[in-house]
């Protein structure tokens, strides 16, 4: 497993704000979630997940903040100063709010999600991923969604502001989180992987590209990893660099060239920290466990 980080002094304060927020809420899908700000602008939200009800991998979205500094009012005769926010509201007045979605919307979802900002983008982080993405529409109707072409018939009730593929134009689009985010498809992955990065902090945001297992903060209020799972090596074999993480690498791709072409833009950007939708947060290394497991196709 690469190396990981639950928690740390900086993020000790807003870490109890949002347990307080979990605990609090009266949505049972609460019980078992995970809120941790992972950086000033960047909050993850983590549950457990079985895959196939068998093999425990966990789930995650990931929030991520972009400031905007609130504008001046002109008129034709004066000029308005652009109004200050409320002391210690000073990072969440104007900002606007990047959503990774893959998780359920939960009561404490909402909350913490509402004390970032204005929750402006849905993503879905692959064509598997899109169980949650219609809740997260109905409740942010201002939102722009977007996704991966399979989901035009898959989620035909959804207005796409852009779906990525050969045969549809969400690639060339932008969308008005640039350039501090820059999304990035991997169509050549059997799961059709829409990865995000996160300039400002180096912060590259994916979903089955790489597992990071196990999920031990998936599963830290869920009574910890499954005995199963210990007694069989913790999942570490679906990790960067186990057994059978590369055969599912070496599986998922039948156009190699295409492969390599699509990995190209993600592998020339600068980032160290991956967060992953299925295992533990990689806050340093990031760039090693992924060569582990993609530098091959390079």
């Amino acid at each position: 497993m690469a190396s990981s980080t639950i928690a740390s002094p900086a993020n000790a304060a807003a870490l109890g704000a949002y347990t307080s927020l979990v605990e609090s809420s009266t949505d049972s899908r609460d019980q078992t979630l995970v809120i941790r700000q992972v950086t000033p602008d960047i909050v993850t939200f983590s549950i457990p997940f079985t895959r196939g009800g068998l093999i425990p991998i966990g789930g995650r979205s990931t929030a991520v903040r972009i400031p905007r500094s609130p504008k001046p009012t002109v008129t034709e005769n004066a000029i308005q100063p652009a109004p200050q926010p409320p002391a210690g509201q000073e990072g969440v007045a104007g900002s606007e709010v990047f959503v990774y979605v893959s998780t359920p919307l939960t009561k404490a979802t909402v909350e913490a999600l509402k004390g970032l900002g204005e929750v402006k983008w849905l993503v879905t982080p692959d064509g598997e991923h899109g169980m949650h993405i219609q809740e997260y529409v109905d409740h942010y109707p201002g939102a722009q969604p977007i996704g991966v072409e399979r989901f035009k018939e898959k989620k035909p009730n959804i207005a796409w502001a852009g779906l990525f593929g050969p045969k549809t134009d969400g690639e060339t689009k932008t969308y008005g989180f640039e350039p501090e985010i820059s999304l990035h498809q991997v169509s050549a992955h059997v799961n059709h992987e829409l990865t995000a990065i996160h300039h400002p902090s180096g912060t590259l945001i994916q979903a089955d590209m790489l597992f990071n297992l196990p999920p031990t903060e998936q599963y830290s209020r869920n009574g910890g990893i499954p005995a199963l799972m210990k007694l069989t090596g913790s999942g570490k074999s679906m990790s960067p660099g186990g057994k059978v993480h590369d055969l599912m690498v070496n599986q998922i791709s039948k156009d190699k060239e295409l492969l390599k072409k699509e990995l190209r833009p993600i592998n020339t950007a600068k980032w160290d920290r991956i967060i992953p939708c299925h295992g533990d947060v990689i806050e340093t290394g990031g760039r090693v466990a992924w060569d582990q497991v993609w530098a091959k196709f390079a």
